[in-house]
């Protein structure tokens, strides 16, 4: 006999905002769903030149490992192409989940989308503030 549980969800759309590009999640950011999350971004890489990428989280109700996986991938794709990425609407268990791994102090974030479109209008894209190891940013704290 198999027990399971509700199957997650998680909705993704994107929709440019000026210069930028705010994609919106609602759901759950999980091993079930991150694939969504990367076919979003995989259409907004190949298909948008924008600078400020705006991923607003603040609909978001869980967040695993993959998810969590998925962020830092959007983070490095972003650094790579000079894309600044910001996290908006930060809450809960992605704002427990990215305190515990250290990553708060690596991505940008601000409150609200309007929030960080406002702050994209600063020159250019901003540095991680995180400790940085050959493109890929230390998560564990002691080592």
């Amino acid at each position: 006999m198999s027990v399971s549980g509700p199957r997650s969800t998680l909705k993704v759309a994107s929709v440019a905002r000026g210069d930028a590009l705010v994609v919106r999640m609602q759901g759950d950011l999980d091993a079930g769903t991150a694939h969504l999350l990367r076919e979003e971004l995989r259409q907004v890489w190949e298909s948008s030149r924008t600078s400020v990428l705006v991923i607003d989280v603040a609909e978001v109700m869980f967040c695993d490992s993959r998810g969590l996986s998925e962020l830092i991938s959007a983070l490095q794709r972003g650094q790579a192409a000079n894309v600044r990425l910001i996290l908006t609407g930060v809450q809960g268990v992605l704002r427990r989940v990215l305190t515990i791994t250290g990553l708060r102090k690596v991505f940008e974030q601000h409150a609200t989308v309007e929030e960080a479109l406002a702050g994209a209008s600063d020159a250019g894209p901003r540095q991680p503030r995180g400790p940085e190891m050959g493109g890929l940013y230390e998560i564990a704290g002691d080592r």
